[in-house]
């Protein structure tokens, strides 16, 4: 459900953000997302203020504190949705989880994609990520960027920005939309002029960013680029432009060029720019309100609220030929998907309790990845129990989603922040005592969950000349 925001709340909204409250009726009472990025889980006893636009402030004292954990826990809909509108690209990146150049064999129709924003609506998503391939060479970019833009989603377009003309983005809304371009150093956005990665990329963005738009930049951290990576995070700062970045991992195209898995010598570099990352979101976000990013952070409060992964619970990812899978990283290993819009509506794939990926939680990484390691502690957030990332890794759905590398790297980031900041790093829950109840769980269920995938492909061998080097 869509509300106006108070008007007396209107002016401390940062800018480029419609001043629109969005909520809907969830099991233990109301999911919002305020206007100036604030999420939380209500009581019931919220509705009328809800209703009335109020403020997160003036909705707090009903924030949701006690929750009930079944196993298979996941929102009426997601909070957040990533959908290819093709996976065609005019790039053919090394890293990319989607093997993205041409097409997939079979595309959703312009016409279905259109229907699925209208689902989403429905069922009170609150942000969509427009990406492929290359979203912007789709013959009907514009009209699904316009049509998700008026039914209430905050927008994130996820771009090499190369393809993005400047009569392109004079037709693009700009309240409530963001345009993230890969910064990555290794993917020859530059090759047709010449020019290398970082400034025909930097040029784009500035150009983007000119036309009014708030902008981000996507890093995707490999061995190539650690020394590069300062220069990124320094370009973002200098020029007021928001960064995130990822960990490679071999994943789709990536597994053929294994290679660029960051090094146990890359330690230092990486741990150094993501101390600058962390200290430049704290500022930055401050000036956006709701978007992609910031939802995501809230289902990250809830991946370490509730021990267990979010994908497939609080978002999603659709594939350009229909499938529906929990998330990028299920997507890259194509493991656990949903089923396929072209069989079956969103809403009952969402809705199907079966789905393996809701089978899955921490406990069931205890004793095999967990056990013995330096950052299965209280002391530290470790995203390695990922069943994407460790299909990537291992082959199996419970082993460690995390590399060596990454292991030793959050110990030293995080070293680093207490030094720097003189603090523990912390998730920045909205509900920091949200007190998740264990219902009931089928101890068999969590413990054998490899049967929801086959048996893991066989290691590919690249025969690039990057790969030889």
């Amino acid at each position: 459900m869509l509300v106006p925001y108070k008007a007396e709340h209107i002016p401390s909204l940062p800018e480029k953000c419609r001043p629109l409250l969005r909520y809907r009726r969830e099991e233990f009472g109301f999911l919002a997302a305020f206007p100036n990025g604030r999420v939380g889980m209500f009581e019931p006893a919220a509705e009328p203020l809800l209703q009335a636009g109020s403020s997160y402030e003036e909705c707090k004292p009903h924030l949701v504190t006690r929750l009930q954990v079944p196993t298979d826990f996941h929102f009426s809909a997601p909070l957040m949705a990533w959908v290819e509108l093709t996976r065609a690209c005019n790039l053919r990146c090394p890293h990319c989880f989607v093997e993205a150049g041409a097409p997939r064999e079979i595309e959703m129709s312009t016409e279905r994609i259109l229907r699925l924003l209208d689902e989403w609506a429905e069922m009170g998503v609150f942000s969509v990520v427009i990406t492929g391939g290359e979203p912007s060479i789709h013959p009907d970019f514009l009209t699904i960027v316009h049509h998700a833009y008026n039914l209430g989603f905050t927008v994130a377009i996820a771009s090499n920005g190369m393809p993005l003309t400047e009569k392109m983005l004079e037709q693009i809304p700009q309240d409530d939309v963001i345009i993230s371009v890969s910064l990555d150093g290794i993917h020859g956005a530059g090759a047709a002029t010449g020019e290398s990665d970082f400034d025909a990329v930097t040029r784009k963005l500035l150009k983007i960013r000119s036309f009014g738009f708030n902008t981000s930049i996507m890093t995707t951290t490999t061995h190539e680029n650690v020394g590069d990576l300062q220069t990124f995070v320094n370009f973002a700062i200098d020029n007021d432009i928001s960064l995130r970045s990822v960990p490679f991992v071999p994943m789709g195209r990536g597994r053929l060029y294994r290679e660029l898995q960051n090094q146990l010598g890359d330690i230092e570099k990486a741990a150094q720019f993501w101390l600058t990352e962390e200290k430049w979101e704290r500022i930055k976000d401050r000036q956006l309100g709701l978007c992609a990013g910031k939802v995501f952070n809230f289902l990250i409060t809830m991946v370490y609220s509730i021990r267990r992964c979010m994908s497939g619970r609080g978002l999603c990812y659709i594939t350009s030929d229909g499938t529906v899978y929990p998330c990028s990283n299920c997507s890259g290993s194509k493991i656990l998907a949903g089923g396929n819009l072209r069989e079956r509506a969103f809403a009952d794939i969402w809705n199907d309790n079966e789905w393996g990926i809701r089978a899955i939680t921490w406990k069931n990484f205890l004793g095999k990845a967990c056990d013995g390691c330096a950052i299965n502690s209280e002391e530290y957030f470790c995203t390695g129990r990922c069943p994407g990332s460790s299909y990537a890794l291992n082959g199996v759905l419970d082993g460690c989603g995390v590399s060596e590398f990454q292991r030793h790297s959050i110990l030293r980031r995080e070293e680093l922040f207490r030094q720097e900041i003189n603090d523990h790093p912390r998730i920045y829950a909205e509900q920091v005592k949200l007190e998740a109840l264990q219902a009931a769980q089928n101890s068999q269920q969590e413990q054998d969950i490899n049967h929801l995938v086959p048996p893991a492909p066989e290691k590919l061998v690249s025969l690039s000349p990057r790969a030889k080097a």
